[in-house]
Protein backbone atom coordinates (compact mmCIF):
# COMPACT_ATOMS: atom_id res chain seq x y z
CA UNK A 1 0.00 0.00 0.00
CA UNK A 2 2.82 2.45 0.88
CA UNK A 3 4.50 1.65 -2.42
CA UNK A 4 1.29 2.48 -4.29
CA UNK A 5 0.95 5.84 -2.55
CA UNK A 6 4.62 6.69 -3.20
CA UNK A 7 4.25 5.68 -6.85
CA UNK A 8 1.15 7.83 -7.21
CA UNK A 9 2.86 10.89 -5.72
CA UNK A 10 5.91 10.35 -7.94
CA UNK A 11 3.85 9.79 -11.07
CA UNK A 12 1.55 12.76 -10.47
CA UNK A 13 3.63 15.46 -8.75
CA UNK A 14 1.31 18.22 -9.97
CA UNK A 15 -1.40 16.93 -7.62
CA UNK A 16 0.73 18.03 -4.67
CA UNK A 17 0.84 21.56 -6.12
CA UNK A 18 -2.92 22.03 -6.30
CA UNK A 19 -4.44 25.29 -5.15
CA UNK A 20 -4.09 25.85 -1.41
CA UNK A 21 -7.05 25.09 0.81
CA UNK A 22 -9.22 27.96 2.00
CA UNK A 23 -7.12 28.24 5.16
CA UNK A 24 -4.22 29.40 2.95
CA UNK A 25 -5.70 32.89 2.72
CA UNK A 26 -7.79 33.21 5.88
CA UNK A 27 -5.93 36.45 6.68
CA UNK A 28 -4.65 39.43 4.71
CA UNK A 29 -1.62 41.24 6.08
CA UNK A 30 -1.57 44.99 5.29
CA UNK A 31 2.00 46.26 5.51
CA UNK A 32 4.82 48.23 3.97
CA UNK A 33 4.97 52.02 3.93
CA UNK A 34 2.03 52.44 6.27
CA UNK A 35 1.68 54.01 9.71
CA UNK A 36 -0.74 51.35 10.99
CA UNK A 37 0.01 47.87 9.65
CA UNK A 38 -2.74 45.38 10.47
CA UNK A 39 -4.13 41.98 9.59
CA UNK A 40 -7.59 41.44 8.14
CA UNK A 41 -9.41 38.28 9.19
CA UNK A 42 -12.85 36.98 8.31
CA UNK A 43 -14.03 38.45 11.63
CA UNK A 44 -12.13 41.75 11.66
CA UNK A 45 -13.04 42.67 8.07
CA UNK A 46 -16.52 43.53 9.31
CA UNK A 47 -15.02 46.34 11.42
CA UNK A 48 -13.86 48.08 8.24
CA UNK A 49 -16.07 50.17 5.95
CA UNK A 50 -18.12 47.43 4.25
CA UNK A 51 -19.79 48.17 0.94
CA UNK A 52 -21.79 46.15 -1.54
CA UNK A 53 -21.69 46.00 -5.31
CA UNK A 54 -23.63 44.23 -8.00
CA UNK A 55 -23.47 43.03 -11.59
CA UNK A 56 -19.77 42.49 -12.17
CA UNK A 57 -18.15 40.03 -14.54
CA UNK A 58 -14.68 38.53 -14.49
CA UNK A 59 -13.64 38.80 -18.16
CA UNK A 60 -10.41 37.47 -19.72
CA UNK A 61 -8.28 39.26 -22.29
CA UNK A 62 -9.90 36.99 -24.88
CA UNK A 63 -13.32 38.42 -23.99
CA UNK A 64 -14.53 35.23 -22.33
CA UNK A 65 -16.61 35.77 -19.18
CA UNK A 66 -15.24 33.44 -16.51
CA UNK A 67 -17.57 34.39 -13.67
CA UNK A 68 -20.54 36.65 -13.04
CA UNK A 69 -21.13 38.29 -9.69
CA UNK A 70 -24.74 39.31 -9.20
CA UNK A 71 -23.79 40.75 -5.80
CA UNK A 72 -20.60 41.05 -3.81
CA UNK A 73 -19.62 42.43 -0.42
CA UNK A 74 -16.26 43.74 0.67
CA UNK A 75 -14.05 46.73 1.34
CA UNK A 76 -12.66 49.14 -1.22
CA UNK A 77 -8.88 48.87 -1.47
CA UNK A 78 -8.67 52.64 -0.97
CA UNK A 79 -10.54 52.33 2.37
CA UNK A 80 -8.08 49.65 3.51
CA UNK A 81 -5.18 51.96 2.62
CA UNK A 82 -6.89 54.83 4.46
CA UNK A 83 -7.15 52.64 7.59
CA UNK A 84 -3.46 51.74 7.30
CA UNK A 85 -2.46 55.39 6.62
CA UNK A 86 0.04 55.31 3.77
CA UNK A 87 3.24 57.18 4.68
CA UNK A 88 4.45 59.47 1.88
CA UNK A 89 7.36 61.68 2.92
CA UNK A 90 7.19 63.91 -0.17
CA UNK A 91 3.75 64.33 -1.80
CA UNK A 92 5.47 65.21 -5.10
CA UNK A 93 6.67 61.60 -5.22
CA UNK A 94 3.27 59.93 -4.76
CA UNK A 95 3.50 58.72 -8.37
CA UNK A 96 6.35 56.46 -7.26
CA UNK A 97 4.17 54.55 -4.76
CA UNK A 98 2.33 51.34 -5.53
CA UNK A 99 0.17 48.70 -3.89
CA UNK A 100 1.06 45.06 -4.42
CA UNK A 101 -1.71 42.54 -3.82
CA UNK A 102 -0.21 39.12 -3.11
CA UNK A 103 -1.78 35.68 -3.11
CA UNK A 104 -0.89 32.28 -1.74
CA UNK A 105 -0.75 30.87 -5.28
CA UNK A 106 1.74 33.60 -6.32
CA UNK A 107 -0.61 35.42 -8.69
CA UNK A 108 0.18 39.00 -7.69
CA UNK A 109 -1.15 42.29 -9.04
CA UNK A 110 0.10 45.87 -8.86
CA UNK A 111 -1.94 49.07 -8.51
CA UNK A 112 -0.39 52.52 -8.60
CA UNK A 113 -1.11 54.84 -5.69
CA UNK A 114 -2.34 57.49 -8.13
CA UNK A 115 -4.87 55.22 -9.85
CA UNK A 116 -6.34 54.31 -6.45
CA UNK A 117 -6.51 57.90 -5.16
CA UNK A 118 -6.74 60.03 -8.32
CA UNK A 119 -8.37 57.70 -10.85
CA UNK A 120 -11.53 55.67 -11.10
CA UNK A 121 -9.89 52.48 -9.75
CA UNK A 122 -10.26 53.77 -6.20
CA UNK A 123 -14.05 53.60 -6.51
CA UNK A 124 -14.10 50.07 -7.91
CA UNK A 125 -11.17 48.02 -6.61
CA UNK A 126 -12.40 45.64 -3.96
CA UNK A 127 -11.20 43.15 -1.40
CA UNK A 128 -14.32 40.99 -1.31
CA UNK A 129 -15.30 38.27 1.13
CA UNK A 130 -18.77 37.48 -0.17
CA UNK A 131 -20.07 36.61 -3.66
CA UNK A 132 -23.72 36.18 -4.59
CA UNK A 133 -24.79 36.18 -0.94
CA UNK A 134 -22.29 33.52 0.21
CA UNK A 135 -18.88 33.63 1.87
CA UNK A 136 -16.03 33.02 -0.53
CA UNK A 137 -14.60 29.57 -0.01
CA UNK A 138 -13.46 28.07 -3.29
CA UNK A 139 -11.08 30.95 -4.17
CA UNK A 140 -9.74 31.55 -0.67
CA UNK A 141 -11.45 33.74 1.91
CA UNK A 142 -10.57 37.02 0.17
CA UNK A 143 -10.46 38.06 -3.49
CA UNK A 144 -9.38 41.36 -5.06
CA UNK A 145 -10.74 42.63 -8.35
CA UNK A 146 -11.23 45.95 -10.10
CA UNK A 147 -14.87 46.03 -11.19
CA UNK A 148 -14.52 48.90 -13.68
CA UNK A 149 -11.55 47.53 -15.63
CA UNK A 150 -12.44 46.86 -19.27
CA UNK A 151 -10.90 43.41 -18.84
CA UNK A 152 -11.30 42.38 -15.19
CA UNK A 153 -9.60 38.97 -15.30
CA UNK A 154 -5.95 40.05 -15.20
CA UNK A 155 -6.49 41.92 -11.91
CA UNK A 156 -8.76 39.28 -10.35
CA UNK A 157 -6.63 37.93 -7.48
CA UNK A 158 -7.83 34.84 -5.63
CA UNK A 159 -6.29 33.56 -2.37
CA UNK A 160 -5.25 37.09 -1.29
CA UNK A 161 -2.93 37.03 1.71
CA UNK A 162 -1.13 40.39 1.63
CA UNK A 163 -1.50 44.01 0.59
CA UNK A 164 1.85 45.79 0.56
CA UNK A 165 2.55 49.49 -0.01
CA UNK A 166 5.96 50.24 -1.52
CA UNK A 167 7.88 52.87 -3.42
CA UNK A 168 9.62 52.34 -6.77
CA UNK A 169 13.38 52.04 -6.34
CA UNK A 170 15.69 54.12 -8.47
CA UNK A 171 17.44 51.05 -9.92
CA UNK A 172 17.16 50.09 -13.59
CA UNK A 173 14.13 47.88 -14.41
CA UNK A 174 14.70 44.19 -15.16
CA UNK A 175 13.87 43.05 -18.69
CA UNK A 176 12.11 39.78 -19.38
CA UNK A 177 11.33 37.83 -22.52
CA UNK A 178 8.57 35.64 -21.06
CA UNK A 179 5.21 36.14 -22.85
CA UNK A 180 2.26 37.47 -20.88
CA UNK A 181 -0.77 35.22 -20.28
CA UNK A 182 -4.23 36.67 -20.87
CA UNK A 183 -6.13 35.00 -18.02
CA UNK A 184 -5.39 33.04 -14.92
Amino acid sequence: MRLLIAATITAFPFAAEAKPDSQGSATVKVSGLVENPFTITTSSVKQLKIAEGENAAIVCGTGETRKTLKTYKGVLLRDILDSAKVVIADPHQRGEYFVLVRSTDNYNVLFSYNEIYSGTAGDSTWLIFEENGKSIDKDGRFVVFSAKDKVTGPRHVKWVNAIEVSKVSSSKPVETSKPMEQCQ
